[in-house]
């Protein structure tokens, strides 16, 4: 059994996010809540993770997360 990765959709593309914004999100999900995460993808570096709409949002702008077996 692989380990859980969380991604984002950019462009056609899923983009890995980093270790600890993955651990913060897999926490998120277990409790089924959203949040405020620190997140070096993004230039702002903290993005609102909405785990009901499996969306963050940075920016004014929502990208689509998606929770994979790596």
């Amino acid at each position: 059994m692989g380990s859980i990765q969380w991604v984002y959709a950019n462009g056609c593309n899923w983009i890995t996010l980093d270790r600890s914004a993955q651990n913060h999100i897999e926490a998120l999900w277990k409790q089924n809540t959203s949040a405020w995460v620190s997140c070096q993808a993004f230039p702002s570096s903290a993005v609102y993770v909405d785990i009901a709409q499996m969306a963050l949002f940075c920016n004014g702008f929502a990208y689509t997360i998606a929770r994979r077996r790596n």
